[in-house]
């Protein structure tokens, strides 16, 4: 065999060992980590070029960081590269015994931020969240909306909402978030008579199969997160306060009003209306919650939100 010859059979090889990983992933973490992963496996073989996967050293990683880097992509995004390397060579090592590079000591702080890094997106004000609520023209458009910016919600928890999730009595949604993970979210008063009339009468047009899902297609099916993206934007656009607010580095437009910036405004309303960053932390399923929370409980934080948190 050529030399050529065998890294074609190695890519070939190499392939089949991102298939499995890919289903491993699709197994265990959310679908818009699976894509990310995806693509940043598609994105280092590429700069690799005909280098499979497999063969590939430490300092490949970090001259494709470095490459990354060049090319103005922001921290974050190298952050991701990383991790989704990371987490690709772990699975080698640990299911399939190979060896593979060492890239725990690869530091993202030795990547400084760009001035125009780390400053997102402004939230919406409480104003441009009223006008998105009033926009849809259907009970259910409406309720997916207020229960992304009432629980702080993404849309893949959204659409994996079950009829079952929903406690009334305690005003409360169990939610499968990032990595499988179970929470439980309180809602306000607010939504209790939309989401009873929702449960008890207006949901039974959509379902053809008594389906479980709190928020099901015109077929009874789940819903896409494309699908809640969709909603979201007709709905500022029908608002007249969609708008394009600049580009990223793929040239596709960044929109001011998306899923995210309602969970966004979330955190932003619900700190202004003085509830705890840590309990803020809790109710959206950041891992990051300070141990100050271990002693506060769960119930303090519901009660801490049914009386602090203002909404709309």
């Amino acid at each position: 065999m050529t030399k050529e010859e065998i890294l074609r059979k190695k890519k070939i090889i190499t392939e089949e060992y991102v298939r499995k990983y890919i289903e491993d992933c699709r197994a265990r973490l959310s679908p818009l980590t699976v894509r990310s992963y995806g693509a940043s496996l598609r994105i280092f073989g590429d700069f690799l070029g005909n280098t499979p996967l497999t063969n590939a050293k430490k300092t490949d990683v970090r001259r494709f960081l470095n490459d990354l880097k060049r090319n103005k992509r922001a921290r974050s995004t190298l952050s991701i590269r990383l991790s989704a390397l990371q987490s690709f060579y772990r699975y080698l090592e640990t299911y399939h015994d190979m060896i593979v590079p060492c890239l725990k000591d690869i530091d993202m702080g030795d990547y400084l931020m760009s001035t125009w890094e780390g400053k997102g997106q402004d939230p919406l004000t409480r104003n441009e969240v009223r006008a998105l609520l009033e926009a849809p023209d259907n009970l259910r458009d409406m309720l997916i909306i207020a229960v992304m910016y009432y629980l702080g919600l993404r849309e893949a928890e959204v659409a994996g909402l079950k009829i079952e999730d929903v406690n009334t009595a305690e005003r409360t949604m169990s939610v499968i978030g990032k990595g499988n993970k179970f929470r439980t979210v309180p809602y306000s008063s607010k939504l209790d008579r939309a989401i009873q009339l929702w449960i008890s009468i207006e949901r039974r047009s959509y379902v053809t199969a008594n389906g479980p899902y709190l928020f099901p297609s015109m077929h009874g099916k789940k819903l896409t997160t494309k699908a809640i993206y969709g909603i979201v934007f007709d709905s500022a656009v029908k608002a007249g306060m969609q708008k394009v607010i600049g580009t990223r580095a793929d040239g596709s437009k960044i929109y001011k009003v998306h899923p995210h910036i309602l969970r966004h405004s979330y955190a932003a309303h619900a700190a202004e209306d003085d509830i705890p960053l840590n309990l803020i932390q809790r109710m959206m399923g950041h891992s990051n919650i300070t141990t100050t929370l271990r002693y506060t409980g769960e119930n303090g934080t519901f009660k801490v939100y049914h009386e602090r948190f203002k909404g709309v």
